[in-house]
Order: structure tokens, then C-alpha cells, then sequence
């Protein structure tokens, strides 16, 4: 079991969550493109990517289809929403951007003095 379906299958067992959410994360898991295929892939980019590390907090990795970028929020740690801010990003005016002109890249990279990192970014 790769390490997204494992993440949101925790997600759904802590109750952050709902069975409906998981199942519509997990269907657009098996619709999104492997590793080896982002690398060859050419085209408009398909997958927002999110990485949190937190050495407090753990690790969140999740890759979603752009369509579900809203949803994506949810994966994000609170403190680490407010470092984003804090660092000059509004994500709502980002995911509302992602919906008609779809940059490819990193968007936002964080680091604090702790070590938490934050990775948003479009493949």
C-alpha cells in the first residue's frame, strides 16, 4: 500500500475525514499519474502536491487532481496555514487561480526555526 492511500486511510480512522471524502480521495489516487509518468509526462500540469513535515506534528504527504485543490486544505496543519499567510500567501485567491490559469511548479515553500517544512506545489 503506497504511502497517500495509507495517509488518507488514517485520515478516515481519526476522523478528520468522511468515508465519502476518503473514498473520493482515493478514487482520484488511482486516476492520478505514478511517479516515473510525472517525470515524462508533457501537457497542462493535473496534480496539486502538498508536503508538510513537522517534526511535532509528523508528515502529511498528499498529491490530489487539481479539481479537488479545495479539499486539500483540510490536509493542512493549522499552524502551518497560519505560517503561509504570515509568509504573503492567501490559499483561497491560490486554489481560486488554479481553477482558470494553472501555473506549474512550486508555489509555496516554507521552513521555520523548528524545522517544519510546508511544500505546495503544481506538477
Amino acid at each position: 500500500m503506497n504511502e497517500e492511500r495509507k495517509r488518507i486511510l488514517q485520515l478516515l480512522v481519526e476522523g478528520q475525514i468522511t468515508a465519502e471524502e476518503a473514498e473520493r480521495l482515493l478514487e482520484a489516487l488511482e486516476g492520478a499519474p505514478k511517479e516515473a509518468e510525472l517525470v515524462s509526462r508533457k501537457g497542462p500540469a493535473r496534480l496539486l502536491r502538498i508536503h508538510v513535515d513537522d517534526p511535532d506534528a509528523g508528515q502529511v504527504r498528499v498529491n490530489l487532481p487539481l479539481a479537488l485543490a479545495r479539499f486539500a486544505l483540510k490536509f493542512i496543519p493549522k499552524e502551518q496555514q497560519r505560517q503561509i499567510a504570515e509568509a504573503g500567501f492567501d490559499l483561497d485567491e491560490l486554489l481560486t487561480s488554479l481553477q482558470s490559469d494553472t501555473p506549474e511548479g512550486k508555489l509555496v515553500e516554507i521552513e521555520d526555526p523548528r524545522g517544519a517544512q510546508v511544500l505546495i506545489e503544481v506538477v
